[in-house]
């Protein structure tokens, strides 16, 4: 399978559909974003599967809009076979940008993280539970039986949790100082600092975090590797698909701002999740 990038490409994340009027419905939203026409239009299809007349509609649809169907990418054999018997290329995605080797021990990224606190400020955990211990009572000259397996297994899972609300921490980072354009694909097995916008039709996939200097318009996944504790944070959040983790949610139907007017003021902003949702909240100074 081919690598793809195509200059002045559209990605268009379709993996989390089911069935073909899922890929109908979600293409039609991307498509009737301004910023969608004329463009080369790179689907991510996953394992759903479609046949030659269902690839044919999609490709129709494509150019009825006003855009061109470049490549797919597909897990999926019956997929492959109905796009290879109608001549579409099947590519994988790939990242442009080499991430660069990482020294844990270099102050670079110290220093990045000073730079963010002074605009994000100090990382709130709402993730945190808020229930309270409940600690037994426990009676003069009375013997309690303790169950050593099941509080072993406790011990286990509470490192395992701290462990993932603090990968970030001991991850890489990828520090980008540019804009993202549209159709490129950026990912890494850490942490990713862009400095610059990200703009709809691309895509960013982090192992960690995520963190736009800039305005957010793409496709964003932090945690790509399941950690739901990861977070995504920009300037201004716009993004057309979010996910964090296994969560994974979309900008609102009756909500069309490809564009955001940009200012010399903007009040930071981070997506969490929060009981099994996406959570979008204003950073402050001193939160």
């Amino acid at each position: 399978m081919d690598k793809g990038y195509i200059e002045n490409g559209f990605i268009v994340d379709l993996t989390a559909t089911k069935k073909v009027s899922d890929v109908i419905y979600e293409l039609s939203r991307v498509m009737d974003m301004p910023e969608s026409k004329g463009k080369c239009m790179c689907l991510k299809l996953g394992a759903i599967v479609l046949n030659q007349n269902e690839l044919t509609s999609i490709k129709a649809l494509i150019e009825l809009m006003g855009a061109q169907l470049s490549f797919i990418s597909t897990s999926s054999t019956e997929t492959l076979e109905a796009a290879t018997t109608l001549e579409i290329k099947v590519s994988e995605f790939t990242n442009e940008i080499e991430a660069p080797s990482f020294d844990k021990k270099s102050l670079t990224e110290e220093e990045v993280s000073q730079a963010l606190d002074s605009v994000f400020g100090e990382k709130v955990d709402v993730n945190e539970s808020s229930d309270d211990e409940i600690s037994p009572i426990v009676q003069s000259n009375e013997v309690i039986e303790v169950d050593v397996e099941y509080q072993e297994s406790k011990e286990r899972k509470d490192e395992e949790l701290t462990a993932l609300k603090n990968e970030a921490e001991t991850l890489p980072t990828l520090y980008i100082r540019r804009t993202i354009r549209s159709g490129q694909s950026i990912s890494s097995d850490g942490n990713i600092i862009v400095i610059g916008d990200v703009n709809p039709g691309s895509e960013i996939i982090a192992k960690g975090d995520i963190t736009v200097w800039g305005i957010l318009g793409g496709i964003a996944h932090a945690g790509s590797e399941g950690n739901n504790y990861a977070r995504i944070r920009a300037l201004k959040l716009n993004p057309v698909q979010i996910r964090i983790g296994e969560v994974f949610a979309r900008r609102p139907d009756t909500v069309n701002l490809p564009y955001i007017q940009k200012t010399s003021e903007y009040i930071p902003e981070e997506a969490f999740t929060y009981r099994g949702s996406i959570v979008i909240r204003k950073i402050h100074e001193g939160n």
